[in-house]
């Protein structure tokens, strides 16, 4: 133990997880992701970095327990076995470091981006005062970027969400508790549900929003059944030996929404489902633009008494956040018992060695954030967040890997269509692609009416294909194989893939089996190179 800074570096357990001292890396949402929701070398990096600083706890940001709840393009996922091997990496690479790793997992609700939303009420984002957020947002970009951003925010919420039925609301509580499951079997050390800063949970618990007539809305108490389900069901599905935390809401600040006092008894309802820990923070995307909201906000401290309040009504461990810069004001909360943890989100981004140099006493070589905005603007605008205060030579090398992970030419889809041509188009990215070990290749087939009469024959291109690619030297573990059922055709269905997965290359051969499908994948093959445009395409005659 330290002396400068003694409360700092004493070590805790949160159930049978022992932390080496009391700096957590409170949830901080980077876009670093693929666009497929797969961990990136950018996630780990940030991550590994993170790790090697010292802090006692990280909590991965924002993993999305269902597609309909995904709130960016970059968000990482949790909700299929697919994003394991990912997940499991990316745990390792953390509790390396004898620091315990902890997912977040989430559900946007209505501020989600997929083309079914939720929400407790049909409340639409016009019906919400976001204004001041896109504001914030559009500022740091140019009159190009300004269009892009808000052109896609129209097209991607061009309606209400659905209000949820009984039965959305079961399949997304299991949703959830699927979620835990898969964060325990990558290895986490514990899950946090995403309580705050106005997703899911929040909706059903603000009386603003909730505007429901059954079991869930109205009182607070049906306002708070959504979440305690939830709790209970991702409890029941981990068990009693994996914690699970919750990252809580303890005041909307905005008129007519959940408060303060509302929260305490919310809190005491978690404290008695033994909750592993209560992660303490205040505001939601509506009420962050807010002037007198965004001067609080510049406050060193300023969401602490938020978690002193929570702390007084419960017996679990309580997490505290918000512009705590300097180690000397993180030991004075400790020492007072404001709260049993510091959550440090943008000071561990600034400056990932903090809390080693807070225990070496170097305290005065710590990079200080300046709650600049300019992480939270670009994120905000569906951007992977970089910080001013960097050296030069660390975001080089992060701008490096960002277009990597935006433009993945190593990410290859090859359109296999049952013919010949296909596994011909296969062989040639064999060869251009021979011995290169970087790559991830996905043999990708859609199901047609001849496919379908041919099963054994679709498995034996695919194994020939796989086959072919394994001699030219590309590893196993780098080559998969999907099989989908034709939703939109062919072509509509590939090039749905390939922006929702994120490809950067795809092969496709132009010649099928028969005459009908010579012409059916040769106009498939023109509809992607016409359509696709941050993808490179190899037509293979």
């Amino acid at each position: 133990m330290h002396n400068k800074f003694p409360h700092l570096f004493e070590s805790y357990k949160i159930n049978s997880v022992s932390l080496k001292n009391r700096i957590t890396m409170a949830p901080l949402f980077t876009a670093y992701a693929h666009k497929d929701g797969t961990v990136s070398s950018l996630t780990l990096e940030h991550y590994k970095e993170i790790a090697e600083g010292g802090a006692g706890m990280i909590v991965v940001a924002n993993a999305i327990v269902d597609e309909s709840g995904s709130v960016s393009k970059h968000s990482i996922r949790v909700d299929d076995d697919r994003f394991l091997p990912g997940l499991s990496r990316l745990a390792d690479i953390i509790k390396k470091e004898d620091v315990a790793a902890v997912l977040q997992i989430n559900h946007g609700g209505h501020f989600a981006q997929g083309r079914k939303t939720f929400s407790p009420s049909s409340v639409s984002l016009s019906d919400l005062d976001l204004g001041g957020l896109y504001k914030t947002a559009l500022k740091s970009l140019d009159f190009q970027q300004q269009l892009a951003v808000l052109s896609e925010a129209i097209q991607q919420h061009p309606k209400r969400p659905k209000k949820m039925t009984e039965d959305d609301i079961k399949y997304i509580v299991s949703a959830y508790a699927q979620a835990a499951v898969r964060a325990k079997k990558a290895g986490f050390d514990m899950v946090e549900i995403h309580g705050a800063t106005g997703y899911l949970p929040v909706q059903f618990l603000s009386p603003r929003i909730n505007n429901r007539k059954d079991q869930y809305g109205g009182n607070l108490e049906n306002r708070m059944r959504f979440p305690l389900e939830l709790v209970r069901a991702v409890k029941d599905a981990v068990g009693n030996d994996f914690p699970v935390g919750y990252r809580f809401l303890a005041e909307e600040w905005i008129e007519e929404g959940f408060s303060l006092n509302e929260a305490k008894i919310f809190a005491q309802r978690l404290s008695a489902l033994h909750i592993a820990y209560l992660s303490v923070t205040g505001g939601t995307y509506e009420s962050f633009s807010v002037p007198e909201i965004k001067e609080k906000s510049h406050e060193l401290g300023y969401m602490v008494y938020l978690a002193g309040n929570i702390k007084e009504m419960v017996d679990v461990p309580v997490i505290t956040t918000g512009r705590i810069t300097a180690p000397q004001l993180a030991e004075e909360i400790l020492r007072e018992k404001k709260a049993d943890f510091i959550g440090l989100a943008r000071p561990l981004f600034v400056d990932p060695k903090w809390p080693k140099k807070a225990y070496e006493g170097k305290d005065e070589d710590i990079v200080p954030c300046k709650n600049c905005g300019a992480c939270f603007q670009l994120v905000v605008s569906d951007r992977p967040a970089l910080c001013a205060q960097w050296g030069k030579s660390k975001l080089i090398k992060r701008k490096t890997m960002i277009k990597e992970v935006h433009n993945p030419r190593k990410k290859i889809l090859i359109a296999m269509d049952g013919s010949e041509n296909a596994t011909i188009a296969a062989a040639y990215a064999a060869d251009i692609l021979t011995n290169r070990t970087d790559v991830t290749i996905t043999l990708f087939h859609i199901k047609t009416d001849e496919s379908i009469k041919d099963e054994s024959g679709i498995k034996e291109m695919m194994d020939i294909a796989r086959s072919i690619l394994i001699k030219a030297g590309i590893p196993e573990k780098s080559i998969n194989v999907e099989i989908r059922q034709k939703k939109a055709g062919m072509g509509n269905d590939i090039l749905n893939e390939i922006i929702e997965a994120g490809y950067g290359t795809v092969v496709v051969g132009r010649r099928g089996v028969s005459r009908a499908n010579q012409l059916l994948f040769g106009s498939v093959s023109n509809k992607i190179v016409q359509n696709t445009k941050d993808c490179t395409v190899w037509v293979v005659e």
